[in-house]
């Protein structure tokens, strides 16, 4: 489920976690996700259904701070555009793609 390095990012020790969770939730989110691969038939349906529910709920906020994550990377990726431009006396125009 979860790819090997999307929405990773180091965090202040050096931890590789996902984006908008700590290094605990990444943890659980990375063991729910095995478990979830790996389900058989001996697992009741209530633990399924409530490592399910805790995947989504960390998934979701993980999701959700990706994309402000790469919102904020794309402005910044932008305004280091207009930057340049601006540095080389091309004028800048909102319409244009870059």
């Amino acid at each position: 489920m979860a790819s090997e390095d999307d929405g990773y990012v180091l965090d202040a020790d050096g931890n590789r976690i996902l984006i908008g969770l700590t290094l605990l939730e990444t943890r659980e989110f990375e063991r729910l996700d095995e478990l979830i691969l790996r389900l058989s038939t001996a697992t009741t349906h209530a633990d399924r259904s409530r490592n399910e529910r805790r995947w989504l709920m960390l998934y979701d906020r993980h999701e959700a701070a990706v994309r402000v994550y790469l919102s904020t990377e794309n402005a910044k990726a932008l305004n280091v555009l207009r930057t340049e431009r601006a540095s080389n006396d091309v004028p800048f125009d909102a319409a244009d793609p870059l």
